[in-house]
């Protein structure tokens, strides 16, 4: 039985941290920015997505290591550095806290999922494809076809 509860969250305002900034955090970016999420990014290196938002005053970035008080008044975390410990790490110090925490490269063992999405005017449609980004992908593309929004 799947214990999942798919949710369309108002995130305008609110604060999100992007723990690591490679290509994966500049995946997550766009749609975050344009929910209305005030974005901030923590790690030591910037990638070229990252830093061309932050060049254009989009987020507010931290260029060092993740330290356990970043989370303090996060609403929702993206745990997305190379390291699975650390990426533990930031998750069990938002479960401790109460706050969501998407957990990068073990979608299974993370609270939060990203569904992929599209909207047409105001309708919204999202897909989960169990975990695997690319079958998302692949449903919400025939979904979207069938629809005619192509």
């Amino acid at each position: 039985m799947n214990q999942r509860l798919p949710l369309a969250l108002d995130m305008r305002g609110r604060r999100v941290l992007l723990v690591g900034a490679g290509q994966v955090a500049a995946r997550k970016l766009g749609p975050l920015l344009r929910a209305g999420a005030h974005v901030e990014v923590v790690a030591p290196t910037l990638g070229v997505a990252i830093e061309e938002e932050l060049a254009a005053g989009h987020l507010v970035a931290h260029r060092r290591p993740f330290a356990p008080d970043d989370v303090t008044g996060a609403w929702l975390v993206y745990a997305l550095t190379d390291s699975p410990e650390l990426n533990e790490q930031i998750l069990a110090l938002c479960e401790e806290r109460a706050i969501w925490c998407l957990l990068g490269g073990a979608s299974q063992e993370s609270p939060v999922w990203s569904l992929a999405h599209r909207w047409q005017g105001h309708e919204l449609v999202a897909v989960s494809g169990g975990g695997n980004p690319r079958r998302a992908l692949a449903l919400l593309g025939r979904i979207a076809k069938s629809l005619g929004w192509d």
